[in-house]
Order: structure tokens, then sequence, then C-alpha cells
């Protein structure tokens, strides 16, 4: 499912009505009849609605709402912020006349009258925001933000078309006033500030409704949303053994940090690697050997718990002499100069690799790493946080923060990398442009460990799907893990191993995901 803009929207929108032929009225119609639906839905229990509208498409959409609640026998007021029916849009005006053809019952409310709006408001059962659309650009200003801190104070349900009036549509910042929604009925693709934060959290559920928005128009946007049914699943057959899915080897650790390489390697067995082996300073073996079952382990040069200076030779001869398909390096191994050493080594190997936490702090040490980085000739897959993106490129986390997508796709083109940028949304970048987010994960993965697990997990797939496949499957994975876990757990108590635990379940949940046929004009975010 594609991501989109504002400016990318209105593009698909009028060439769908100039160049495919679908009359805006038509479009207009599919998006209130099924939001209607979903709405009736949501609230069949309660029967006085308003609907507030704006002068533009939007308020029209809400209007063709109105009819269908109308219709099915509901209580429906329409507020039309407007002082005169002469600023209303073509479209809009059209269902007002309709509307009221149908006896539905309009008031049209400027500034002098927003006590009558605060007593409809008031004694509404759900209110439906249909004031501005995606095209809006905020902060709100007037007597329409008067209007919005109205229903914030006195609605009881809020259900808002397209977008909580007052949010940008290209972005997760927020900008007073803005609706504070229940539910979002969005139409064709979802928008940016439906799923970053901290606009996201204001949208409630969200639908993503199909108006018959003509889909070739947007054919070269690279930007889409990870669906589970479809992911790609690693597969396993009859005639097999276990070097046919791959040897995953995980290097890292050091004392004090036992536990970040032993997650890194339970997560990538549970992931489905056939072998895993954690390559580690020698003074923490006994700990990882006694947490690591399945798992084998292999002591090297340690000084003060920590990777010594041999290390790095001697990991070059295990890699040699082994049958490793992908490596995983990083998690908890500190930053010290034998270490970046290391790392400038294990960059020379010729395997799939997945670096992460002290990896990416050690490459920001290595001068020119970006040209180490371009000449690999294996995928590379770099897993930072924010704070880890800023070191590898100079960028403040503020700048991170606001600018994720751009940032991880500029550093994956430049470096020819895989970045997997992790915050409160995941975003992945590929070197040909591409960017998926995940909108899996909840606020109690902000743990230590999290992030070694799906290090993990990802080093797995590598070994079992073309990378780009394996990266949105793992984040994926990765996050619905979680999801599952904090069910049992609860987002205060839930640490970094229960998703682990919760790999095997969420695997058949994608499986049964796949499964389903889709039979309705809509989605939910929720579900996907």
């Amino acid at each position: 499912m594609r991501v989109v803009k504002a400016s990318e929207m209105a593009f698909a929108d009028e060439n769908t009505i100039k160049l495919t032929g679908i009359p805006s009225l038509v479009l207009m119609e599919n998006a209130g009849r099924t939001s209607a639906e979903i709405i009736l839905e949501k609230y069949k229990n309660q029967n006085k609605f308003c609907i507030v509208a704006g002068t533009g498409n939007n308020g029209g959409d809400g209007i063709v709402i109105a009819r269908y609640l109308k219709k099915y026998g509901k209580d429906v007021t329409v507020l039309i912020l407007s002082q005169t029916r002469k600023k209303l849009s073509q479209d809009n005006l059209k269902n007002l006349e309709i509307f009221e053809t149908m006896e539905g019952k309009v008031l049209l409310i400027d500034e002098e009258k927003i006590a009558k709006l605060r007593n409809e408001i008031k004694n509404a059962d759900v209110i439906i925001d249909a004031i501005f659309g995606t095209g809006f650009k905020p902060p709100v200003k007037g007597y329409r933000g008067k209007v919005i801190e109205i229903i914030n104070r006195y609605a009881k349900n809020v259900v808002s078309v397209d977008i909580p009036s007052g949010l940008s549509t290209d972005t997760g910042e927020i900008f007073e006033p803005f609706i504070k929604a229940d539910l979002t009925t969005t139409f064709a693709y979802p928008k940016l500030a439906h799923i970053l934060y901290p606009a996201s959290q204001y949208c409630g559920d969200v639908f993503v409704i199909d108006i018959s928005i003509d889909e070739n128009y947007l054919k070269e946007l690279k930007r889409f949303l990870i669906e589970g049914k479809e992911l790609q699943l690693p597969k396993r057959e009859k005639n097999s053994h276990k070097y046919t899915y791959g040897h995953t080897l995980v290097i890292g650790g050091s004392k004090g940090k036992s536990g970040a390489v032993i997650m890194a390697s339970k997560s990538a067995a549970y992931a489905g690697s056939g072998l895993v082996t954690a390559v580690i300073p020698e003074s923490i073996n006994t700990v990882v050997e006694t947490n690591l079952i399945e798992e084998m382990s292999i002591p090297v040069d340690d000084y003060n718990g920590l990777f010594g200076r041999k290390a790095s030779k001697e990991i070059k001869e295990i890699i040699k002499n082994g049958k490793f398909s992908s490596i995983v390096v990083g998690m908890g191994m500190s930053i010290n100069n034998n270490t970046t050493s290391l790392i400038e080594q294990i960059l020379k190997i010729k395997l799939p690799m997945v670096m992460d936490a002290d990896g990416l702090n050690n490459l920001a040490k290595i001068p020119d790493f970006e040209k180490i980085l371009i000449k690999r000739k294996q995928p590379t897959v770099l897993t930072p946080h924010i704070g880890e993106m800023s070191r590898l490129t100079g960028i403040s986390t503020s700048e991170i923060n606001k600018n994720m997508e751009e940032v991880a796709k500029q550093f994956s083109q430049k470096t020819k990398t895989y970045v997997v940028l992790k915050s409160s949304r995941t975003v992945i970048a590929t070197p040909d442009g591409k960017i998926f987010y995940s909108i899996k994960g909840n606020e109690g993965m902000a743990t230590a460990g999290t992030g070694d697990v799906l290090a993990g997990i990802l080093g797995s797939l590598l070994n079992r799907l073309p990378v780009e496949e394996g990266l949105k499957t793992g984040v994926y994975l990765h996050g619905l893990s979680g999801d599952l876990a904090v069910k049992e757990k609860g987002v205060e108590s839930l640490q970094a191993t229960d998703l682990i635990e919760f790999i095997p379940e969420a695997y058949e949940e994608i499986s049964s995901m796949k499964q389903k046929v889709d039979t309705k004009f809509y989605k939910c975010l929720c579900q996907i």
C-alpha cells in the first residue's frame, strides 16, 4: 500500500478526473458512502449526528456522509462554516442542494453564531469533522480555530473525514489547534500524518477507502506501508538439512553486555536460521554458553572483557574456515581501537551483513567509511536508531526526527546500503530509492535489547529471502511479535526476550493474514 503526500494525492485525484474520466462527484460519492458505512457500523447505537463542514470538497464528502446517515434513519444536522453558500466549492454546493432536497437540516455558521454551534456539538452523539482536507496547510486561523477547540472540548465521539482538521498531511508534527479524532476515514491511500507520530495518535482508527482513484498516476511513487498479507515468508522443504536454512554468524558482546549477543543469537534461531554461532570475547563465553542451547559460541582474544587485538585475525580465520551465510555484528561490543579495527576488517568479508548498535558507532569512527560501504559487493544492512544515525551522518537528532524518510533515503543511496532507521516508527530505505514504513510495534518495546532482537531476525532472513523482502518481513515480524507479547505482558513489563518468545506466533499470524481475501472497499490500518 502506498503512502502519499498532499501534492501526490492531488495529482492522482486531478488526473483520475480529467484523464481517466471518473467525475469528481462520483469520487465524492464513493468517499462519503463508504465512510457512512464505517460510521454506521462503529456507532450503530448512536442516533444524533452533527457534520461540521468546511467550504471545500472535504465539506462535500461530509455532506454525502450526512445524506447516507439520514437515509438510515439517523438524526442529522449539517453545520457549514461559512457566512454564505457562494464560498462553497461546486461539488460541495451540489451535495448540499441534494441533502436539502431530502429535507436535511442545514445551518450556516459564522463567528457570530459560535454559540449555536456549541449547543449542536454538545447535544450530538457523534461529530463528523469535515472542515479541512489533505490540502490544508496549518495552522488554523480565525474562528475555525474556535470551532475546533469547541469540538475537542464538548464532542462525545469524533470522526474525521480524510484527516483530522488542523493537522499537516505531510508530517507527523502537530500544530494547535487541531481535531483529536477517535476515527478517521481517508481516501485511496494513507497519508504520512496517519502513520507518523505524534500526529497519528490523534487520528484514532484509520480506515483507508477505495474511491476509484486510478493508481497508474502514482506508479512511480516509491513510498509504501508494509502489509502483513503482502509479505514473503521463508519456506521449509521436506528434503532439506540445517545448512539449507543458512548459518548466521553473530559477532558482539563484552563484559557486562553479554545479553546483547545472546538475544541477537536467539532471535536469529527463532526466525529460522539452520545454525547460529556467536563469536564473543573469551571472558564472557561461560555466561553465553549458559544461555545459548541450540546456538553455538566461539570465544576469541579478550582484553579486559572486550575484544582483544588478536580478535580481528581470529574472526577472519573463523569465517574463512566456516560455512557462514550471513553476519550480524555490533551488539554490545563496545567502542575502542580494537573494535573499530574489527569492524573495518569485517566490512571486507564477502557475506551479507547486518550492522547494529556499537558496530555502527565504530563504523562512524572509520575515515572514509562511506567509500568502504560503497565498495562492498554483498548486501549491507545498517540498523541505526536516531542517535546512531546522527553519528553516521553528522545531522542533529532533532533534524533526523523531522525528516527520517529523507535522511534514510539519502544515506542509503549515497552508501549503497539498506538502512533500517528505528524510532517510534521504523523506516526502511533501499539503494534504489524505495521507502517502506512499518506501523507494527508499541511503546512497551522502548526498552533495552529490542534492537538486538531485530538485528538477529534480519540476519536470519538474509539467508532465506531476497534482501528487500527479508527486511520488510523482518521488521514487520519484529513489531508484530512485540504487539502479541504486550497483550500478555503489558507495556510496562515488556522485555526484549518476550519478543523472541512470540516470533513463532507472529509467523503464524502473518501466514493467516496471507490466506484472507479482502471483500470490502476499505481497510483499517490496525489490521494490515
